[in-house]
């Protein structure tokens, strides 16, 4: 079973409260690092996937 798709990291945030919480917990430069990619976070999975890649750059 896979995430549910959004249209983006807003929509996400907006109805996902578990997305929302761990966004929340994320490091400022990460959160800074995954937004220009907003539009292509569709879903918690990517959200994670995204936030580890910025983690790794750091």
């Amino acid at each position: 079973m896979g995430y549910p798709k959004y249209s983006g990291l807003a929509e996400l945030l907006k109805h996902d409260q578990a997305a929302l919480d761990y966004f929340k917990d994320l490091p400022l430069a990460v959160r800074d690092g995954i937004a220009p990619h907003g539009e292509r976070i569709d879903s918690f999975e990517t959200l994670k996937h995204y936030a580890e890649a910025v983690s790794d750059k750091a």
